[in-house]
């Protein structure tokens, strides 16, 4: 099952704010194989640190009305492109670490971010090419450090002046690859119903095996394949249990069986007018959750769903039995077509 951020989660994760969620300003979601990053906009405005590393999110959204967020924490996700942080207007620090996204390009979405001071995209695609901090710095002058490093005048005036060239360069690549048809394996899907059979079909110590011995590629549809693989592996669909089947009380011609469901002890006593049953059932028990029904050759008493069914060697005499000891359905019966009378009269 996909963990959401939903309400519940929000409200454990805040127990040092008392659950209060309107107020909270930093909370910790971080190892939970989030897909998704949703309704933070709508229980907690007033974040000012996130922390959401060590998840499967995709894509950067429902963020902008957190105006007061200042450190965005979402090394190891799924995230293939910068997008989304207009609005966030207090963003001082963004840590992308070990990420996927490909193209410095992106990184222009973050020039109306004027608070931002410190940038983190070590592990990206996008930082492995040539002029990628140079061109950085420079698209941001607001920065003051990248990856770890303090960004030195010295450095920004020698990367202004090659930052044109990056760029067009940077440009040409980005054409050349949207060419290109499955670049990056960025897409992905919604495969969970896939997954869950194909973990149904393998054995589940074989499927474990394979994850520890085999090599997969570091994409994000790999990474989320994975991550909803183990999930399921930990804890395999359960099967729902056939509905027990009510024992029969009686016969297919029609006579009465002996039962007690419920394994309980009791006696008859008897004296020259009366014969009493009586049986043992736990001390707390509700008398709601009790019913007796009593007729001339046998008695049923019912606890808790649980029948004691007894068939009478003699006959008792049904038109000597008190009101108080008959079924206690036909008397609450009798009690509501009481009621119903007098309503009607009314």
């Amino acid at each position: 099952m996909v963990q959401r951020i939903d309400k519940e989660l929000l409200r454990k994760r805040a127990e040092h704010n008392d659950g209060e969620l309107s107020s909270l300003r930093e909370v910790t979601l971080h190892q939970y194989d989030i897909e998704k990053i949703e309704n933070l906009d709508v229980y907690c405005r007033h974040l000012e640190i996130l922390f959401l590393q060590n998840n499967q999110i995709a894509k950067i959204e429902n963020l902008n009305k957190l105006k007061e967020l200042k450190y965005l924490q979402l090394a190891l996700n799924n995230i293939t492109k910068i997008e989304n942080l207009e609005g966030c207007e207090a963003l001082e620090k963004l840590d992308l670490t070990v990420n996927f996204v490909e193209d410095p390009l992106d990184v222009e979405s973050l020039k109306g971010n004027e608070e931002l001071k410190d940038l983190y995209l070590l592990g990206n695609p996008c930082a492995k090419k040539e002029g990628y901090r140079e061109y950085v710095i420079t698209a941001l002058p607001q920065l003051k450090m990248l990856d770890g490093r303090d960004i030195t005048r010295t450095e920004r005036i020698e990367a202004a002046q090659l930052y044109d060239d990056i760029r067009l360069r940077f440009l040409q690549d980005k054409e050349a690859s949207s060419d290109q048809l499955g670049t990056g394996d960025v897409t992905i899907t919604d495969n969970g119903p896939d997954v869950a059979e194909a973990i149904g079909d393998v054995d589940a110590a074989a499927k474990r095996h394979n994850y520890q011995t085999t090599t997969t590629a570091h994409t994000p549809s790999a990474r989320l394949s994975a991550a909803r693989d183990l999930a399921l592996l930990k804890n395999p669909p359960v099967e729902p249990k056939p509905a027990p089947i009510p024992a029969p009380l009686f016969t297919a011609s029609g006579r009465l069986l002996q039962k007690n469901q419920g394994k309980w002890t009791y006696n008859f006593t008897s004296s020259s007018s009366t014969t009493t049953l009586h049986v043992h059932l736990s001390k707390f028990i509700d008398t709601s959750l009790l019913d007796v029904e009593v007729e001339r050759d046998w008695i049923r008493v019912t606890a808790k769903g649980k029948v004691l069914q007894l068939v009478l060697e003699e006959p008792s005499a049904t038109s000597k039995i008190s009101e108080g000891k008959r079924s206690k359905k036909k008397k609450r019966q009798n009690e509501r077509d009481e009621v119903r009378q007098k309503k009607s009269k009314l």
